[in-house]
């Protein structure tokens, strides 16, 4: 693992700001990505749109992986830090997961997928919004909730772009069931929830991550997130990586029937002793930052 400069260590967040961290269930940073290594993302993901690829998945079963469409008003993809060597450049930066490390205090931070997402200008009534959702309502089979999500913004993100939007201290409700009915990344209607917490969590706030090109928003797997359309005359590109802390593992989960779950990305990756999918697998989740 790479390690850091001077200037480097003194962007880490402070105790205070994880303590922050833990009581909101997001943090930003100040700018920690230089223009030059944005700018490369950015035309190594239009290669990707291209059709372009450096490396290989094992295959492409059960993930995210939409086809390039001008007229989509969102296109998301995942796992494209392992295709397209621009963007293993952006997301491998050894400053993100140094900063993860910290806030999830962890001595080590493994890739457990990313996420490329791409939100076209749209009329306000067109499709392009993300629903509200919490990144570990989707992964049940992980044993941790300090995993996180590092949000990549390629450009500086304005109020009209359809930002990313978390609700504070919303992951310490990750046990309140009745929220779970409303998750949905691909959900277009915002307004259900919305009223929801309007009627049971009226004190609740939510904050717009409107930040500029090389800063970088974390947020905890059970903090509850959406975005709404793009307005803007330009495309709003970010990519999005979520990240294992060191005590991460497998674990059985099972739907209201009693069959066992399968994620995607169990799929990508090898078994452990036991049998099951190995969540340390450094050809599918390579470790990203080692205290």
């Amino acid at each position: 693992m790479s390690e850091l400069t001077e200037l480097e260590l003194s962007l880490l967040p402070t105790e205070d700001e994880i303590k922050q961290y833990e009581a909101k269930g997001w943090y930003v940073s100040s700018k920690i990505i230089s223009d030059e290594l944005i700018e490369r993302a950015r035309r190594g993901a239009d290669r990707f749109y291209k059709g372009e690829r450096d490396f290989e998945l094992p295959n492409y079963s059960g993930i995210a992986n939409d086809n390039f469409d001008e007229s989509s008003a969102l296109l998301n993809n995942e796992f494209v830090s392992l295709q397209v060597k621009e963007l293993n450049e952006l997301a491998f930066y050894p400053l993100i997961g140094a900063i993860a490390a910290k806030l999830a205090r962890t001595k080590s931070i493994r890739l457990f997928a990313d996420s490329l997402i791409n939100k076209k200008p749209s009329k306000p009534t067109s499709k392009g919004i993300v629903g509200w959702h919490s990144d570990k309502a989707y992964w049940p089979t992980c044993s941790s909730d300090r995993m996180l999500t590092a949000w990549i913004p390629l450009q500086d993100v304005t109020i009209d772009m359809g930002s990313l939007m978390h609700i504070d201290e919303s992951h310490k409700w990750k046990d309140e069931e009745e929220l779970k009915q409303f998750y949905s990344f691909n959900n277009q209607d915002l307004s259900k929830f919305e009223k929801f917490l309007l009627d049971n969590k009226p004190d609740h706030n939510r904050s717009v991550m409107l930040i500029k090109k090389g800063q970088v928003s974390f947020h905890n797997c059970n903090t509850i997130h959406s975005s709404s359309t793009n307005v803007s005359k330009i495309n709003r590109m970010a990519l999005a990586i979520h990240l294992q802390d060191a005590s991460n593992h497998y674990i059985k989960a099972y739907k209201d029937n009693g069959e066992l779950i399968e994620i995607g990305y169990d799929k990508l990756c090898n078994k452990d002793e036991s049998g099951n999918p190995n969540y340390a697998d450094e050809n599918i989740f390579p470790t990203m930052w080692q205290e």
